[in-house]
Parts: structure tokens; sequence; C-alpha cells
């Protein structure tokens, strides 16, 4: 072996052992794995800014929705000096879905918690221990509520955190109403038996003698961790879930991280259709009709709170009148079927938009569709992966066989190839010329070993794209690994990757340029080992998988040949 080939190896194990040693995040452990207690879903944990509170116990169950008879006290802000009516907490459970609280202080959420088992994070408890807990999309408090409303720039103002009135209300429906002088408002929520949807409808209405101008405002909040550096394009899903603000305008997608909009926040104008706070496999929403220009804001502050703004346009309120607005809200976790249903006034609302799959959507989408119906009759992700990669390669299996075979013809050239070097070395153009031409008398056609490439690659990215953003992944199970959103925690699929493709790169043609045959057999099993230990284990199993189906195909068209054969030059001389 070349001894710079050898010390580019050895250089590289070193930086993937100290890469892997030092700053590879530790898996957290798994539930099975940890003595500290769950969380139960009806205690979500400790928001950033809040102190520890007691919930109300419920009174009565009317449609779904009990409300709470005594007043929560909260020690997260100094009480103002007004009299305050006292909070009240009204409690929606869907069983298998959420269990939501909302708050007459804002009339809004208060916790949004998904009661699916696998649906956990790790939360820090105030003694410093990680225990697993129910994922609560409200991870704001006080006047940072989701879907609070305000009026910027009006003849009116309100506090976001105001204390609303809950009125009588039917089956489903939460009714909330408060009073700021001629201005009467109400937001009526209708939250269904099914799905993670909900209608909002808005009334705003003049109910003095003068005109009013009114100017509607509804808040997004979200929170991230500064603390805690968001993930790149190796890192894998536990390591990546951070909260981002999210404004699709016209069909485009603008959103932003905390670091991000900490650097340069977000101010755009036109048909707005939803603005979200953003996870990796989880979204809180609010879609609203596209009929008008509106604008949408996103921020963030050092804190680690981000916020998203809806703002419509100024209106002008006459005397004992009115104005509505509609939204919908989702508040759970991407699942695209879901999301592609959800709809204003019978407009499409493309929330599945906020899914991030790239310029690779258009094969993401199928490949999912293909995966689930897998999973439908073998009820296993990892099992899945593996069937649906062995049908993209059966798909790419001619066009990966051209390649080998132009690959193999290309070997057989080598004597010649040296040759031709001998002679021309020195004039590169002519030596083209004659690799040319020696290709074109022997039939091969040289970009024959970049054809599988060129198709492989969007399937590659996509399916990368496509197992990256999928919740179905989320914390499942596959042999050893606890979650196939997460990188493999023992490493055990990667190096077993690097070795098949060691083993991969030995058994297939040895190419024309013999250093490029050393960089390929010892640098790119490398490369990918390196590379798998930050992927996703269901992207991962996939390209393992792959790799051990084109060794596969390789053996097949090479039985029966030695692998390498001895060179003119090496053969003894004839008596």
């Amino acid at each position: 072996m070349d001894k710079r080939v050898l010390l580019t190896v050895v250089i590289c194990f070193g930086i993937l052992f100290v890469w892997t040693k030092f700053f590879v995040p530790t898996p957290p452990p798994h539930p099975t794995e940890t003595a500290a207690p769950t969380a139960p879903a009806t205690a979500p944990a400790e928001k950033p800014g809040e102190a520890q509170k007691t919930p109300a116990a419920p009174e009565a169950v009317k449609g779904g929705v009990a409300v709470a008879p005594k007043a929560k006290e909260t020690a997260e802000k100094p009480a103002k000096p007004a009299v305050r009516p006292p909070e009240k907490i009204a409690s929606v459970v869907r069983p298998e879905r959420y269990h939501a609280e909302f708050t007459t202080w804002g009339a809004a959420p208060k916790s949004w918690t998904l009661l699916k088992p696998h649906y956990k994070e790790f939360v820090t408890q105030p003694d410093g221990k990680k225990v697993l807990a129910p994922i609560d999309l409200v991870k704001s408090s006080g006047a940072d509520l989701p879907l609070t409303l305000t009026f910027p720039q009006s003849d009116v103002t309100l506090a976001p955190d105001a204390a609303w009135t809950q009125l009588p209300s039917g089956p489903n429906e939460l009714v909330y109403a408060v009073d700021e002088g001629a201005l009467h408002v109400e937001k009526h929520y209708t939250l269904p038996e099914k799905g993670y949807e909900m209608k909002l409808k808005v009334i705003v209405e003049n109910r003095g003698d003068k005109a009013l101008t009114e100017r509607l405002q509804m808040a997004m909040y979200g929170w991230q961790d500064p603390n805690v550096k968001t993930g790149g394009f190796f890192s894998g899903g536990r390591y990546s879930i951070h909260t981002s603000g999210m404004c699709d305008v016209a069909g485009k997608l603008h959103d932003g991280d905390l670091e991000a909009l900490l650097k340069k926040p977000i101010d755009e104008s036109g048909m707005v259709r939803f603005i979200a706070i953003d996870e990796r496999y989880f979204v809180a929403a609010l879609v609203v009709q596209p009929n008008e220009e509106r604008s949408c804001s996103l921020g963030a502050n050092p804190d680690g709170l981000v916020t998203v703004t809806l703002l419509d346009g100024p209106k002008q309120l006459a005397p004992n009148s009115k104005t509505e607005y509609d939204y919908v809200g989702f508040f759970g976790p991407k699942i695209l079927n879901q999301l592609d249903a959800v709809k204003v006034n019978g407009v499409d609302a493309k929330l599945g938009d906020s899914i991030n799959y790239g310029w690779t959507e258009a094969i993401a989408r199928p490949m999912l569709a293909v995966l689930k119906a897998v999973y439908i009759v073998i009820p296993n992700w990892g099992l899945a992966i593996v069937v649906i990669t062995i049908l993209l390669k059966a798909i790419t299996w001619w066009p990966n066989a051209k390649s080998i075979k132009s690959m193999r013809g290309m070997a057989k050239l080598k004597p010649e190839m040296d040759k031709i070097k001998e002679k021309f070395g020195n004039d590169k153009q002519k030596m083209n010329v004659a690799v040319m031409a020696l290709y074109k008398e022997h039939g091969i056609n040289p970009l024959g070993g970049c054809l599988p490439m060129l198709i492989q690659f969007p399937i590659y990215i996509a399916l990368y794209a496509m197992l990256g953003n999928s919740v179905e992944l989320y914390r499942s199970p596959f042999l050893w690994m606890h979650d196939l959103t997460a990188p493999d925690p023992y490493y055990i699929l990667p190096v077993l990757t690097g070795v098949l493709m060691f083993v991969q790169q030995w058994v297939s043609p040895t190419s024309p340029d013999g250093q490029q045959q050393k960089m390929m057999m010892y640098m790119m099993p490398l490369m990918y080992a390196a590379f798998s230990l930050f992927f996703p284990a269901g992207l991962t199993i996939y390209i393992l998988i792959s790799t051990l189906l084109t060794l596969m195909q390789t053996w097949w068209m090479y039985r029966g040949e030695p692998r390498k054969k001895k060179s003119p030059a090496a053969a003894p001389a004839k008596a």
C-alpha cells in the first residue's frame, strides 16, 4: 500500500475516534434504562419562566371540556394593582391524542400534552434529573401563550393575558369574551372528537357610538434552550429536535431557529397561509385563509423565546358593527396526510409544507406512502425500511449492472491505458483523444459508471429527507435500537456499513487509475462509516442493506472470474 494512502487512512481513523469520543452527543438513557419516574400526561414538565403549579381539579365535564372551580395562583409575575378576576382552567381530553388546558387569562391554551405513549421527550426536573415526560407543545407561559391576540396600531388596546370570561357553550366548544371600552371580543374554540386540529372564530364588535379602527394580531410562541446548539445535516433526530418559527406566504416558506432569528428577524407581507412554531416531528400552527394581505413576523430573544405573529390589515368598525375572523389551529405530530387535510373554509392550507423535504419532495412523498403501505403488511418500521430498500434496489438494478459492466470493461483495458499514458504522457490532449478512441473501439461508455449514481443520488437524498422527518419512526424500536430517528447508540450499523463497503470495493472492478482505486477502496468506506455515526438509524439501515445488495449483485456478475489478472508485463516470456 502507498505510504501516503496508509498515512491518510490512519489520520482519518484518528480523527473519527477523537470525534466520537469527545464530540458525539451521548444518547440519553432509554425509558427502560432509567430509574427516574416518568411524568404523567396530566402533569407536564415545568415551562421556562413558570413556577411549578398544581393543576386545578375539574369540577364537571361537558362535551369533553372540564372547568376548574377554583382560581390558579401563579408566581410568574407580580400581582397587578387592579383587581383581577381569578384564573379558571378548562380541560379538554381527547384519549390517545392530547390533553389541553385553556386559561381565562388570555383565553388561550396553557398546555397541550400529547398522549401517545411514544410521544415523549427528556425534560430536566428541578433536582437536575432528566426524565421522560409526555411532549407538551406549549413551552411558553404567562402572557406568551399561543393563540393570544392583541390590537396594535388600533384605537383600543388589549393585553395578551387579559382576564377573559368563559361563557356557556355547547359540546366540544369553548367560548371566551372580554370587553375593553366599547370593544367586545369573543373567541370560539371548536375541538372535534378526532384529529389534532381545531377551529377558532374571533368576533370583534364595536358596541359604542363612535367608529373604531382595529387591527387584529395573533401570536404563537415557542421556546428553545439557548444553551443547546441545534443539530445540522449530520445530526440524528433526537439531537436536532429544536424550535423554530415558521410563516408561509403565498407558498414560500420563511423559517428560522433561535440562533438565526437572533441574528436576523423576519418580516414578510402577502397572502399568508399559516404561521407555526415548528419542531422536527411536531408542529403548533395557526392557519388562515389567504384571501387578503397580511403580515407575519418572526423573532426571538436571548432567553430562548421564539415569537411568530400574524397581523391583519386595519379595519374600520362602525358603531354596532362587528368583524369575524376564521382560523384553524393544529397542535400535534407532523403526520403528512393529516397536515394535508387541514382546510380553512374549504381552502387548502398547504400545512404539509411544514415538513421540509427540500427539492426531493416529489420523490419523498411517494416513498413515505410506500413505506406506510409496507408497514400495514409488516408492522415493524425497521423491517419496512429493509423492504423498501429491496424495492429501490430492484428499480436501480439495471443501471447498476450497466455501471459494473462498464467498470469491468475499463479495468480490462488497463494495460492499453498504461501504454497510452507512456506514449502521450506529456501531451494531455493527444492522450485524451487516444483514450476516447480506445473506449470507442471496445464499445465502452466512460460515463456508464456515473449513470447509477445520477439515478440513485436523488433517491438517496429523498430517502434521507423522508426518514429524517417521519414522525412515524419517532422512538420506534428495532433490534437493539430504541429510536429509528436517532443514531445507532452502539455504532454497530456504521461499523458494519464500513466493512461491507470495503468488501464491495475489493470485489469491484479495478480502476485504470491505481491511485483512484486506492482512494475508493480505503476512503469511501471510511467516509460512509463516519457519516453513518450521525445519521438516523433508519437511514443507516437503508445504506447497510443497499450496500449488501450491491455487493451481492457484483459477486453475481463476477462469479467464476478471478478478481485480477496478471498484466502482460508480469507474464513469463515465451521461448
